[in-house]
């Protein structure tokens, strides 16, 4: 009920501003308005937020309708639409805070232009991780919820807004720059008919252990972690031999998109069992 009260209160109050600048409910409201520069942009700029904040939210309500989701769902429709409203906002406060000197709006956007260039040479990778957040908020690359890896990193991602990707792992927070994480490779986990996952583990060489017995406890370690019951196969080869420790690459392959993975707890889980098995030989 307050969703449809504002709503309905917005657009009353856009309609009445509309018709009262333009001379309809108060003749002489023109000419008062036209005196004043500082209270001509702040109207003009109250009628297109207000205009810019209905038409976002009645987006969203048909989106989240036809989707059949209350109105907390969010997705990356969602989030494009939301960081659409921020930019368009701030770009409209520029306009206003123009608009009080009186600069009419040919000059504006002269002048917009030239500071848009100045900022975009000076700050070039702000802008570009504002528009390469816009392209991940409409992409079906990635999504709040999904398990991924972006570069070197891996977590749940909690957050995509216009300026960073936000991972959660091991307790912690990893804020990812959206124009490295658009040039960097991206393996979501979440998705596909079947789910791969790959990640890296380390032994110290004073665990004398075969392949084919790592093998078996990676295996029998990620079936008791989330989604385990989904393995279907498991690859491991040794990557890098080195003097104080050997790197396995392990590949699991699960049935089918698993969202609850935890790739830490599966390597701490491998090395529990590897301690206790240790511990018995000696």
């Amino acid at each position: 009920m307050m969703v449809f009260l504002s709503f309905f209160f917005k657009t009353v109050l856009i309609t009445a501003l509309i018709l009262l600048r333009e001379g309809y409910l108060y003749p002489d409201f023109i000419a008062f308005v036209g005196k004043s520069s500082m209270l001509n942009a702040f109207l003009g700029f109250l009628i297109f937020w207000l205009g810019l904040n209905l038409s976002i939210r009645f987006s969203q309500f048909i989106y989240r309708t036809r989707k059949k989701q209350g109105r907390k769902y969010s997705d990356n429709v969602i989030i494009g639409l939301k960081n659409i409203y921020y930019l368009l906002t701030v770009m409209a406060l520029v306009a206003m805070f123009f608009g009080f000197f009186g600069l009419h709006i040919k000059e504006l956007f002269t002048a917009l232009s030239i500071v848009a260039a100045a900022i975009a040479i000076i700050s070039k990778e702000l802008v570009l991780d504002v528009i390469c957040g816009i392209n991940f908020s409409f992409s079906r690359d990635i999504a709040i919820g999904d398990y991924v890896q972006i570069g070197d990193q891996q977590g749940r991602v909690v957050d995509l807004n216009i300026h960073k990707i936000v991972l959660f792992e091991n307790d912690q927070l990893i804020n990812i720059p959206n124009s490295k994480a658009y040039f960097s490779d991206i393996a979501n986990y979440s998705y596909g008919e079947m789910h791969v996952c790959r990640f890296q583990l380390e032994l110290p060489n004073q665990f004398v252990i075969k392949l084919e017995a790592l093998k078996t406890i990676i295996l029998e370690s990620a079936k008791q972690c989330q989604g385990g019951e989904r393995i279907n196969d498991i690859e491991v080869r040794i990557d890098q031999l080195r003097a104080d420790h050997t790197v396995f690459s392990v590949e699991l392959r699960y049935l089918d998109a698993i969202r609850n993975i935890s790739v830490p707890r599966i390597r701490s889980r491998v090395y529990e069992v590897i301690l206790a098995r240790d511990q018995v030989k000696r």
